[in-house]
């Protein structure tokens, strides 16, 4: 059995700053995670009861749905995680096989997980497109089948894109000579020497299938979905003789348009920052050690920021997600009036179940 190594941990940084920020961090990081990731969770839940309702269900709203499904995972799985290690035992080098154990699946069912929440938003990116673009009058989104069946082979071409990662994360043990115990760890990636040729193949494969790409084709539509909303406003006002008085139909596609662009933004700059860094940590010596892990805490938590900032997203900017949110909280009171929808809770019911109207996005 090898002998614990702490050289490592010990040695010099060869960015002192750099160090001295994420030491400074550190402290805090594991409190912001977890009230982040308790947060995301809730609101991810009410995303899914509110995108699930008769009258929002529709393909986006769909897809929407399933990266909040994504995002629940992610955020779960980082709660124990962030307990364990940063409140319970700080020294990530002393732990058992257990712990470890849990480690390697947190670590390779988040990047499931963020994974099929990145593409999931670039179907959505596109799907918006291809709806709103000016050839596309009058054309209609996939059927909400068809789109069920996109988010479950997204999920699973997200774990099948993942194997090589999850066949190189490894649990090796080393004998403490200062505690006498064996402690358990995940072994330290090597990248580009020829001595772990897996993990140089498995850290090209991920940043740029499950980062680089996704990130530049959500940009590309996003680009593409901005420019049409220009050209449609330019199109109106001359029409209208600028004139603001739209149809309500064109109202409500450009607020969900934007809606989504924002969404798209924040995707650009929670992902492709990691991307690069990932990358650099292939080509560049000692990039992993002296930038990448001192930068882990705030990649997290970025991350986790993206993936618990929609429901803030939909309220703040979507009319019809307001209203459903409030004629639901309304149904489940138990007073026969609710002051919040100025109706009852029987004419709330009926105007979701029997509305002739057809769904709209959020």
């Amino acid at each position: 059995m090898n002998h614990c190594l702490t050289s490592s941990y010990n040695a010099t940084p060869t960015y002192p700053t750099l160090n001295y920020v994420q030491q400074s961090y550190k402290i805090y990081h594991p409190y912001i995670s977890l009230t982040i990731c308790g947060y995301g969770v809730i609101t991810n839940i009410i995303n899914i009861i509110i995108l699930t309702k008769p009258t929002m269900r529709n393909s986006i709203n769909c897809i929407l749905t399933g990266i909040a499904v994504a995002d629940i995972i992610t955020m779960t799985s980082c709660i124990p995680f962030t307990y364990q290690y940063y409140i319970l035992d700080k020294d990530i080098r002393v732990t058992s096989k257990a712990w470890t154990t849990f480690l390697a699946i947190h670590m390779n069912t988040t990047l499931i997980s963020h994974t099929s929440s990145i593409w999931l938003g670039v179907i959505m990116a596109a799907m918006r497109y291809f709806f709103v673009r000016p050839t596309a009058r009058g054309a209609e989104t996939l059927s909400l089948r068809s789109t069920l069946i996109f988010i479950i082979v997204t999920f699973l071409s997200a774990v099948l894109l993942l194997v090589p990662n999850c066949l190189a994360t490894r649990i090796v043990s080393c004998y403490n000579n200062n505690t006498g115990m064996v402690n358990w760890h995940l072994k330290s990636p090597t990248f580009g020497d020829g001595i772990d040729l897996l993990n140089t193949i498995t850290f090209f494969i991920y940043p740029v299938a499950g980062k680089i790409i996704p990130c530049t084709l959500i940009s590309i539509f996003g680009g593409l979905l901005l420019h049409t909303l220009s050209e449609t406003d330019k199109r109106a006002r001359r029409l209208k003789g600028n004139n603001n008085n739209s149809g309500n139909g064109n109202a409500q596609t450009r607020r969900t348009t934007i809606m989504l662009l924002a969404i798209i933004a924040l995707y650009i700059i929670a992902e492709l920052p990691q991307s690069i860094l990932v990358l650099l940590c292939i080509f560049v010596t000692n990039f992993w050690k002296d930038v990448y892990y001192p930068l882990s805490d705030f990649i997290d938590l970025l991350s986790l920021i993206n993936a618990s900032i929609n429901f803030f997203t939909y309220y703040t900017m979507s009319s019809q997600f307001r209203k459903t949110l409030k004629e639901t909280l309304c149904t489940c009171s138990k007073s026969v009036s609710c002051k919040c929808c100025g109706k009852d809770n029987n004419n709330a019911l009926r105007s979701t179940k029997y509305s002739k109207a057809p769904p709209v996005p959020v």
